[in-house]
Parts: structure tokens; sequence; C-alpha cells
């Protein structure tokens, strides 16, 4: 006999309970048990549990390790919204067939273990629809679902799908319905783009293999030497998870790591851009970027940034310290999207520390030509008037106008040499030109020279390398790894920002000048961050 969800049970009308007693599926041995949550599926549960409560429908995105139980946690899921409410139409699509069989195999192993007395009956049970009869509700799978609108869909393996399938599926879901998103990275591709969209918004978690409890490897009395990495891992893992990683864990990284080599970023993941890492002809070393990703998110995890309206600061201004700026001055186009991933070009402002060799303060914001000259000016005066050096393009030209004339700034960089002549009452007179060119050759060498400096020498691996300059700015290291030499173009992918990329390597252009330099005699009083000038003589 049919319980509907209306009957006065509360056991059966909490949510969780009955995922935990109603539904079997069968573990890593084969064994048929009931569905109990593992640690990653806590960590879901406990994010979806926010929706749930607030009564709005439910945008995640998990990224993941290769297993973790999430296909299943959400065929579980979709099949009890499917089971116990009526006029519910819930779908999973995924990249290919032999996925969908496995996910439909759980689905209906589910269904076939529910206790008799709450099981509904079925209407139509096909190779990829399951129909309850008295509900007019029912649950499927499929590559694509264009003809039905879902009011729960699942995408597995989102990475691996294709996008205009998934885009076309999503369209005809209404607003309210439940849409879920999980896979293991697989490229720079669209998953990329979706994975940090929706993180940006909160909506994804990232799951590492070491949220798992069961994978480690037996130990022996005497405590193992962890290598560095393995020391950095340990400390990443207990300042964003709150795990503490034990010799058994270590060993088993260990022998994944010889087991899958090159994979190992990937389906044993440890952050979630690791597991991203493409070919595609890169312009940054990844695996580089990567390991200052890493550093990086260990030494802000201790000390973070201080932030404000558009701005973020790793270091206050120093006396006696020496600093250079570079602007990139956004064109206005728009390429639609999200702030971190598409949409209008940003206007960028990063200031280096020549004395610290290292990023102290980075501005980032779609803001007008004035907004940003006198936003240039304030924070190059702040910082002891570093040489401030804007990129020449055409609304750099406003920019730099603006700081001459209207701010009078007192450190703006003009060419070494002039370049330009002209003649007048048969006299030669030398043009000098403000702002630093990026076209053409000069664009490839200023790149060039700031590689090298972040991430050292060619010969040197990720193990083992020296940069000139420290990296703190973890939005350019999000550029970075989409930053590309393409066919002898040097620039973001399409839809992608290079702003940062180009506003630091002006910076270090900037730096080779200053270095070795003595500043002006200056006195910048009690200026904090975010705060006013409160003396200043200059």
């Amino acid at each position: 006999m049919f319980i509907s969800h209306h009957r006065k049970d509360g056991l059966l009308r909490d949510k969780l309970w009955r995922l935990q007693h109603l539904y079997r599926i069968k573990d890593k041995t084969k064994n048929r048990v009931k569905l109990r949550f593992n640690a990653i599926q806590r960590r879901i549960i406990n994010a979806l549990l926010l929706f749930w409560q607030a009564g709005k429908p439910i945008r995640h995105f998990d990224l993941k390790y290769r297993q973790g139980g999430v296909s299943t946690l959400y065929a579980i899921i979709y099949l009890d919204e499917t089971a116990f409410h009526k006029n519910v139409t819930s779908g999973i699509i995924a990249q290919q067939r032999n996925s969908l069989n496995h996910i439909w195999e759980i689905v209906r192993f589910a269904h076939e273990s529910m206790p008799t007395s709450v099981r509904p009956e079925l209407k139509q049970d096909t190779a990829h629809t399951l129909a309850f009869k008295h509900l007019s509700s029912k649950i499927l799978v499929d590559l694509k679902i264009l003809s039905t609108g879902l009011h729960n869909l699942h995408i597995s393996e989102y990475p691996l799908c294709d996008e205009d399938d998934i885009r076309q599926t999503i369209a005809a879901c209404p607003p309210t319905a439940n849409i879920t998103f999980e896979g293991v990275g697989e490229g720079m591709n669209h998953a990329y783009d979706k994975y940090f969209e929706m993180k940006a918004q909160g909506l994804a978690m990232f799951h590492p293999w070491f949220i798992q409890e069961e994978y480690r490897l037996p130990t022996s009395a005497a405590t193992i030497t962890r290598t560095l990495e393995e020391q950095k891992v340990t400390k990443l893992a207990r300042l964003e998870y709150g795990v503490m990683l034990d010799d058994g864990q270590i060993l088993f990284r260990r022998r994944q790591v010889a087991d899958l080599k090159e994979l190992f970023p990937v389906l044993m993941a440890e952050d979630d851009r690791s597991c991203f890492l493409t070919s595609g002809n890169p312009f940054f070393s990844l695996k580089k970027m990567e390991v200052i990703a890493r550093d990086l998110k260990i030494q802000l995890g201790e000390k973070p940034a201080r932030t404000g309206d558009g701005w973020e600061t790793w270091e206050e201004p120093t006396p006696g310290h020496q600093y250079a700026a570079g602007a990139d001055v956004a064109e206005g186009l728009d390429v639609g999207g999200d702030p971190m991933i598409g949409g209008r070009d940003f206007s960028v402002l990063g200031i280096l520390c020549v004395t610290c060799r290292r990023q102290a303060f980075r501005y980032r914001a779609r803001i007008g030509v004035d907004a940003f000259y006198r936003t240039c000016d304030r924070w190059g005066r702040a910082y002891n008037q570093a040489l401030l050096g804007v990129e020449l393009n055409n609304h750099g030209h406003a920019v730099i106008l603006g700081l001459r004339e209207a701010c009078r700034y007192p450190n703006l960089y003009k060419e070494d040499e002039p370049t330009s002549a002209f003649i007048k009452s048969n006299r030669v007179k030398k043009d000098v030109r403000y702002g630093w060119v990026t076209s053409g050759g000069t664009k490839a060498t200023t790149l060039e020279q700031f590689r090298q400096a972040v991430e050292g020498k060619f010969e040197e691996d990720e193990h083992h390398f020296t940069p000139e300059i420290e990296v703190r700015d973890l939005v350019f290291l999000q550029e970075a790894f989409t930053f590309k030499n393409l066919g002898g173009i040097l620039s973001s992918d399409a839809g992608r920002h290079d702003d940062t990329v180009m506003a630091w390597a002006i910076a270090y252009q900037m730096y080779l000048r200053v270095k070795g330099r003595s500043i002006p005699s200056l006195d910048v009083g009690q200026w904090k961050i975010g705060g006013e000038l409160e003396s200043r003589k200059l």
C-alpha cells in the first residue's frame, strides 16, 4: 500500500530520515546497505540544508576527486523528491551511456529496496524512466532532456558533458527547479568557468580526497619523515578543511602519486585549481602557478589580506621603501559573464614593493577614466610616490592626461629615451612620451620578463624554482591559469580577463627602473590603508 507524503508520520516527513532509512545502495564490496552519509556526503547535505530550510531552489556544484559517492547521493535525493511529491519530474544526465546505466542501477535498486508500505507503485518502467502511478511523477536519465520541463536536474560528470546539451536542458527548466552539478576537473573548459562562477556566489564546493576517512594505509610504529610538498599539503588540509593528515594518509598519497603520476592532481584532487590543469599552450607554467597558489592559500590563511572597495593590500606603505606601480586601463569591452570570468574589462592598478620584492597592493574595478586616474594618484602617492607606468592604450591616454594635468602626479613614467621627433622652425625637437607601450614586440618582452620574475628560470621545475617577485594576488593567479600563447598572440582565453596580468607586468617594468634608485624625501605621516592621509608632505 502506498503511503503519501501527507501522512502525519514525523519520520516520513523528515527528508534526512528518509534518505538514511528507506533506501539501500551497493557499497564498494557489493554489500546491500542502507545509505549512510560519508564525509563528503555530509558536507553536501549540510550545504543543501540551507536551501531546504530557506525554501529556495538548489543551485550547487560539487567539484571532487574521482570517487566519493556524490552521484549516488544526488540520485537518491532526487528519487526521494520524486517518490514523495506529486507532479514532479526529475532528470539525471551524464556524458555517456555507460555512466547513465551505472546511475540508473542506483536509482532502480534504491526504489526496489524501499519498504513496500512506502514504495510508490510504478506506472512506467523502461530503460531510462520510472513513472509513479498515483503521483503523476517520474524520474528519468538521458544524455540530454529537451522535451520535458524538469523540477529537479542533476548533471553527473559535468566537465565531460556537451556544453550545448547542458545549456538546452537547463533552458527547459523552470526558475524554481533544483539544479546540481558534479564532476572531476577535466581541463579549463566550460566546467572551469561554471565552477568558479558559482564559487564566487557561494554555490560551489571542492571535495579533496583526504576528506574521506578510509583513504589511508597501515603504518608502523615509527613516524615517517614528510617531504616539503607533503608538509605543505598537510598544512593546507588543516587550514582549509580542518583535517589533520596522519601518516597513513601520507603513505596512501605516496602510493597514489606513484601509480597515477601526472593524473594524480586530477583524479585525486587536493585543490580546485590543479585538478583543472591542462595543455593548450599556456604562457605561464601551470605547475609552478599551482605551487604558488597553494603556498599563497596557506599564507593568507594565517595572515589574510586587508580589503576595501575594489582594493586589496598585503603590505601597508612603509617609510623608506621603494614602490613601483603598473596600471592597465579598461577598454570598455563587454564580453558578458561573471565579474571573475567574463564581463566588461577591469581597470587594474598593481603596486610592487621594490625593497621587499613582492606584491604590495592591487586595485581592480570597473570605473570611469576620471575615477581611475584619481585612484591611481591616491594610491601611488600613498606608496611613497611610486613610479607609475600606465598602459598607453586608447583610454590610457585620458588617464595619463588626468594624472599629469588634474592630479599633477609627481612620478609618472615616461620613456627612457624620446622616441618621436618632429621638425619645427628648422630645428629637431624630441617629443617625450608618457605611458608604457604594450603593442607588438614590446608586449612579448614585457610579459616574458615578468614571467621569469614570478616563476624563475625555465630549467627549474615546480619543486625547485626561485622567483624574483613574491606573488600574493590570487586574482592574478586565476588569470594566469588561462593566459595563453595563441599562435604568437599573448592573451587570455576568449571571454576571460587578463587585466591583472598586464597591470603586474607593467609594474614589474617600473620595478626594474626603480631598482637601486633612492626615493624622494617625503613624510607619509600616519597613512592607513582605507583611511585618509592625516599628514603628508610631498
